[in-house]
């Protein structure tokens, strides 16, 4: 995965870049396609919203991923091992293609949100699901 800030930030200046240290390196165990945001749930997980659509990787469509990492980003290298939990849903009146577009964790409530853009003309409003993390 690309550290934080890395090429195409935006709102960050390229010696702005150069200047933020790596948190850590993480080498996952699984390919993954069209990565749209990752939040951490804990010291050791990520949960990641996938564009991916292809069925190749995983079975699922665009799917939720999560990856469980094997200590804590402490700068030194770091596996993650990857699973796909569910797709993300894709829901609307209209046809076409849904684009995943991130996911929040918020600690406090345990809430994780994810957002999907529905196609066509529906694409001007985003669609927010929750999910509580027990």
């Amino acid at each position: 995965m690309p550290a934080a800030g890395g090429a195409g930030a935006p709102g960050l200046a390229p010696r702005a870049l150069r200047a933020l240290p790596q948190a850590a390196q993480i080498t996952l165990d699984k390919p993954v396609r069209d990565i749209q945001g990752c939040d951490f749930v804990n010291d050791t997980r990520l949960l990641c919203a996938s564009d991916d659509g292809s069925r190749t990787l995983f079975p699922e469509d665009r799917p939720l991923l999560q990856v469980d990492l094997t200590h804590r980003l402490d700068g030194s290298p770091v596996t993650g091992h990857v699973s796909s939990l569910f797709a993300l849903p894709q829901r609307s009146v209209c046809t076409g293609t849904f684009e995943a577009e991130g996911v929040d964790y918020e600690a406090a409530t345990g809430t994780l949100r994810a957002e999907v853009v529905p196609p066509g003309v529906c694409k001007v409003a985003t669609t927010v699901y929750s999910y509580r993390l027990g």
